[in-house]
Formats: structure tokens, C-alpha cells, sequence
């Protein structure tokens, strides 16, 4: 309910006098409730929204640290065992940066 309707109310409640203010009322009463309304289920659909955009991104960052963990092992080994430690940092800082730049991505958008 805007202003130009209230001023409307008004203005029937002028020209019509107090007989019709009951109606009037209520009529105002139910426009305003319904604008409520309209606007908290609004709030709360973004707010589902929100949420499930933010946790769709939370599998996919385990999963990645996860597999992050599993191949280090492996990839320990073979790198320590061809290139010594200098090949071994260069693999253990790529799988931070990966893991890092999963956790900084932002979720999508739904």
C-alpha cells in the first residue's frame, strides 16, 4: 500500500463521512497485512536462497580437500623420490593453492 492509496482512503472517508470508516478500515487493514506479507515471504525466499547456495558449495570444497589428501601421499613419494625436496614443495605448495582457491571461491548463484 502506497501513499497515493492511503490518500485515496481518505479521501472516499471524506466524501462518503464516518458511516463508511468501518470499511474503510478494514480495507486498509488487509492491504497492509497482504504487503507484509508479500514482502516477509519475499525475505524469506532470499533467505532460503542464501542458504542453499551457500552449502551447495560445501561438497564440492571437502571433495576437493579430500582428494587433495589422498593423492598427496602418492604424489609425496614419487616427487621426494625423482626430485628430492625441492620437486616435493613445488607439489605440496600446488595442492595448497588448490585447496585455497576452492575456499575462497564464491558459491553460485541460484
Amino acid at each position: 500500500m502506497n501513499r497515493d492509496d492511503i490518500e485515496a482512503v481518505l479521501a472516499v472517508r471524506q466524501e462518503k463521512g464516518a458511516e463508511i470508516e468501518p470499511a474503510l478500515v478494514d480495507s486498509m487493514a488487509r492491504r497492509i497485512e497482504e504487503t507484509v506479507r508479500r514482502r516477509y515471504e519475499a525475505e524469506v525466499a532470499q533467505r532460503d536462497r542464501a542458504d542453499k547456495a551457500s552449502s551447495s558449495g560445501q561438497g564440492a570444497r571437502v571433495a576437493v580437500a579430500i582428494t587433495s589428501l589422498v593423492l598427496a601421499i602418492p604424489l609425496t613419494a614419487i616427487t621426494a623420490e625423482i626430485t628430492g625436496l625441492a620437486g616435493m614443495l613445488v607439489a605440496w605448495i600446488g595442492i595448497v593453492l588448490v585447496n585455497m582457491a576452492m575456499a575462497m571461491r564464491r558459491p553460485p548463484q541460484q
